[in-house]
């Protein structure tokens, strides 16, 4: 009977002590998460990052030729793919210089550029403008500001989550008009990058070690577009979005035929508060290097009604417009392209061309 009292009874201290150890696991493991955070943060603060890191792959490049070469241009395209596959700088100045202009330009686009990463790209780069900027033409894709998961642990994506960054991104998609659980998890994309920015994920290894940042082919492809200005060509008949193409032509042709019909009706868009405030900003930073704005749409499959819209309430001031078949067909037509969203080589030689004679007509 006595043994079951005290075999009972040291039960009893056993339970008692298993919170106690619990809590007593969560405060240390709390500590030494505070202190690693803390750690993080004066790392930020003696080690201050770059504003565009070595090691962000085709940002990086262009930002340090552009550095070392920016005084040479005095007009700079920025935008997505349909910017870094489609303006062609050579063809843009030949034809400028033809008609007069004094013209010399860098294509600053990039691949998968979205809306938010595009204004801080833009922004930041121009902090630091050319001497004789005078024009900067812009490609945006107003987006929902959705950061894919998959690109969350990627540097182009963390480079740019700062606090600030980050903060406008989230003001970016709470000001648009999507469901309140729409705004909530696009919103929360932005956590994992910013939390991989704040505790400097692979930064000291990235600023001290000198060692190459990128692959070979990324190192080849980067001598390319560097030696074209910053312009690189779609002709590789192996990549998966050209066999995708050339699969369905007839999707293609189909969805060709809905935009002629859409882009003939009247526009009935409208354009977000979260829309209105990117353009505003994108204005506001081209003029703050003392440049003026002009908002280009190629030749994509969607109608970019908000865009028309923006221009139409004055919020853009100056609009080159080419997403229209029946107005350009040939941008349209198989000889000229290489997917569904871009034209190959002679279709950007062809696009560049009409919006230099756009250019010309605006600025004559």
């Amino acid at each position: 009977m006595t043994q079951t009292i005290r075999q009972t009874s040291a039960q009893a201290q056993l339970r008692s002590r298993r919170p106690s150890r619990l809590r007593k696991y969560f405060k240390q493991g709390l500590i030494t998460l505070l202190a690693f955070l803390v750690a993080a943060g004066l790392l930020n603060q003696i080690i201050p990052s770059p504003t565009i890191p070595p090691n962000v792959v085709f940002i990086s490049p262009k930002y340090e030729y552009y550095q070392a070469h920016k005084d040479e241009y005095n007009t700079l395209f920025f935008g997505s793919s349909r910017v870094y596959n489609q303006v062609v700088p050579e063809v843009f100045d030949q034809t400028a210089q033809a008609a007069g202009l004094a013209v010399n330009s860098f294509n600053f686009g990039i691949p998968a550029l979205r809306a938010v990463p595009g204004y801080v790209l833009l922004r930041d780069v121009l902090r630091d403008p050319p001497a004789n900027l005078r024009w900067v033409l812009i490609e945006t894709p107003l987006d929902k500001g959705y950061e894919p998961i998959e690109n969350a642990r990627t540097n182009p994506s963390i480079y740019w989550h700062t606090w600030q960054n980050t903060w406008f991104a989230i003001q970016y998609v709470l000001r648009s008009d999507l469901s309140l659980s729409e705004k909530v998890v696009i919103a929360g994309s932005h956590l994992v990058p910013l939390t991989y920015h704040y505790i400097n994920v692979g930064r000291l290894f990235h600023q001290w070690l000198p060692i190459t940042q990128f692959s070979e082919q990324e190192q080849r492809v980067s001598r390319e577009v560097l030696a074209n200005e910053g312009y690189f060509p779609l002709d590789s008949d192996e990549a998966p979005k050209r066999k995708r193409f050339l699969e369905d032509l007839a999707g293609y042709r189909q969805s060709v035929q809905r935009l002629a019909v859409a882009q003939q009706q009247a526009p009935a868009e409208s354009v977000s508060p979260n829309q209105a405030m990117l353009l505003t900003r994108l204005i506001e930073a081209v003029e703050a290097a003392g440049a003026t704005p002009i908002f280009i749409i190629p030749p994509t499959l969607e109608t970019q009604a908000n865009q028309y819209a923006a221009y139409r309430q004055g919020i853009i001031p100056e609009l080159f417009a080419f997403n229209d078949p029946q107005q350009y067909p040939s941008l349209y037509a198989l000889a000229q392209r290489y997917d569904v969203e871009h034209v190959n080589p002679a279709g950007a030689e062809a696009f560049t061309e009409l919006v230099a004679r756009s250019f010309i007509q605006t600025v004559q």
